[in-house]
């Protein structure tokens, strides 16, 4: 009969310890359970930024598509415009020979007519 008190106090003890440990895991496991919802609303964060910041890349890829078609469309204009130049060039080089030839000439004419008339 005198073990039946130390094994109750032994019972009992055992019965708080348990108690502590149980609450300490739930302690623990709503600490756990908080930290994994604030997480995963950062991540759900970070998912719909990163999803943003991709339709952004595709918005401005799109637009240096454009840009770099716009610029293609340039060159190809400018050396359109570079040809036409040089053909004035040319042409503007004509003119001013033949116009040297037609002062030669009219020179020439001149001096005939101021001959004929001394």
């Amino acid at each position: 009969m005198g073990d039946k008190p130390l094994i109750v106090s032994l019972l009992i003890g055992l019965i708080v310890v348990l108690v502590i440990a149980g609450v300490s895991l739930l302690v623990k496991m709503n600490s756990l359970s908080e930290m994994y919802k604030k997480e995963l609303s950062k991540n759900m964060s970070f998912q719909k930024t990163m999803e943003s910041i991709k339709d952004e890349n595709a918005g401005l890829k799109k637009e240096t598509d454009s840009l770099q078609n716009e610029n293609n469309e340039r060159k190809k204009d400018i050396v359109q415009l570079k040809f036409t130049v040089e053909e004035l060039n040319n042409e503007i080089a004509k003119a001013n020979k033949l116009k040297d030839k037609l002062e030669e000439s009219l020179k020439e004419e001149l001096m005939k007519s101021e001959s004929k008339e001394k």
